[in-house]
């Protein structure tokens, strides 16, 4: 007999130089289940597969199984009522070798899935175009945040609104937790120590090693003019010029907490110059009170959501364009997550929740500098016929608190108490943290948090 060497008694892995396709099969049975087929053409290690439902929400994440006759994974999972649903996000995350004595490599496909109800629920044939691009998918399975797709902005400038937050990157105001990305406003106090707000120095770069914004003393700040907040900011490393953004989220409930999910390019300062010059695309923004209403009696708290699209020829002549999505059900946006997104295109900016449109605005045929009647040199003319919305774009999100910029104007009412600071007086963050009695019992926990299931960018190509 020969002895045949031990290399060849071992089974043989094949590792592939390229991302292996991903091509899923979905079928839906008329008894209430969906399952979802994937053939392994190359060697995968390990599959997760996440089915999204958003109207009404439903959220099926399993891991597959592998049928080794088929040389297929796949999961089954029971779904609720579908009646009127037109279509769900379909993600598959899996696992391969590369080549050997290297780690598996972690990749993602994600596809809309299109329904149609006249034929018994049973996916429609779609396929990517061409000239669509995913460019960041991040779910947030990790420990911490993935410094490949996000940076921390560390500033106390208060984001050109007089904010009373400080934006750290500590891990009480950013963490991951079950999956799901958390941004949440602490108390500077809680930090730092009651005596702080009256007497120190909060010294960013010192505190933190770095301070993105120095504008409006972001560096740096003394006795009453610290925040008495510290909360999260975080800005994508990838940027796009048109294309489309979905952020599942779940926003804050407590007083005076403004979240946002927005774009805006690379530090405020685009193609055209400084803001409002080159754009700025507002997805999504809410305030947290509960009882907040204006001064005509309308509701302006958590209940609303609102898009907006900001522009203009310097400061002076800054222009927007917005609307809001009302909950008339007796709920309120915080009580559950939603997708907010926006499909931005050279014809229009359309955001949505839940797939419902919140804003839909359509490119003036004739321009913005002509549709605002704008005087002078017309600072858009060698860009494109959507300019100034036609640069790169990064993605924000963060939560805020109070300000002086007009989100929360002095005259509107929360409950029986009105807003306890004048945006003209000069001790407004004092004034803020001293009727805390008033707004703190508003704050419970983590749901004075922005949570953050997934992110998904698309470049048009």
């Amino acid at each position: 007999m020969v002895l045949l060497p031990l290399l060849c008694l071992l089974p043989v892995l094949v590792f592939s130089t390229s991302t292996p396709t991903i091509k899923p099969r979905v079928n839906i049975a008329k008894e209430g289940s969906i399952s979802v087929y994937v053939h392994d053409e190359v060697n995968v290690q390990s599959m997760d597969i996440k089915v999204t439902f958003f109207k009404p929400f439903q959220l099926h994440n399993l891991v597959a199984n592998f049928n080794k006759v088929t040389s297929e994974w796949w999961i089954k999972t029971p779904v609720n009522n579908l009646e009127g649903v037109k279509s769900f996000e379909l993600a598959v995350f899996y696992y391969y070798h590369v080549e050997n004595n290297h780690p598996p490599q972690r990749k993602i496909y994600t596809e809309t899935i299109f329904l149609n109800q006249e034929t018994g629920l049973q996916p429609q044939p779609h396929q990517m175009s061409k000239r669509e691009v995913t460019v960041l998918f991040d779910d947030f399975n990790g420990n911490q945040l993935n410094m490949n797709n996000w940076m921390y902005e560390v500033t106390a400038s208060g984001g050109g609104n007089g904010e009373f937050q400080v934006y750290t990157p500590e891990a009480t105001n950013t963490f991951l937790k079950n999956g799901i990305l958390h941004l949440k406003p602490t108390f500077t106090a809680d930090r730092f120590g009651e005596n702080f707000l009256n007497n120190g120095k909060l010294d960013v770069k010192g505190q933190w090693g770095s301070c993105t914004a120095s504008f409006n003393n972001g560096c740096y700040r003394t006795g009453s003019n610290i925040p008495p907040i510290m909360s999260s900011k975080i800005i994508s490393k990838v940027k796009i010029s048109h294309g489309r953004v979905e952020v599942l989220a779940k926003i804050p409930v407590g007083d005076w907490i403004w979240p946002a999910i927005w774009l805006l390019p690379p530090g405020g300062t685009g193609v055209y110059g400084s803001w409002p010059n080159s754009g700025e695309i507002d997805i999504m923004e809410s305030r947290g009170n509960l009882n907040l209403k204006d001064g005509q009696g309308h509701i302006q708290g958590v209940k609303q959501t609102l898009s907006t699209i900001h522009f203009g020829n310097g400061r002076p002549n800054h222009r927007q364009h917005g609307h809001w999505k009302l909950k008339t059900d007796g709920s309120t946006w915080a009580d559950d997550y939603h997708l907010y997104a926006v499909d931005w295109t050279q014809d229009r900016i359309k955001c949505t929740v839940d797939g419902n449109p919140v804003l839909d605005w359509k490119t003036p045929p004739e321009g913005y500098w002509k549709h605002e009647n704008f005087s002078g040199n017309n600072l858009w003319a060698n860009g494109g016929p959507d300019a100034p919305f036609d640069g790169k774009f990064d993605l924000i999100l963060n939560v805020a608190v109070g300000g002086t910029g007009g989100f929360f104007p002095d005259g509107w009412n929360n409950g029986a108490d009105g807003k306890p600071w004048k945006d003209s007086t000069s001790t407004v963050m004092k004034d803020f943290w001293n009727s805390r009695s008033k707004w703190q019992q508003t704050w419970h926990g983590d749901d004075v948090a922005m949570k953050v299931k997934y992110v998904k960018m698309v470049r048009y190509n």
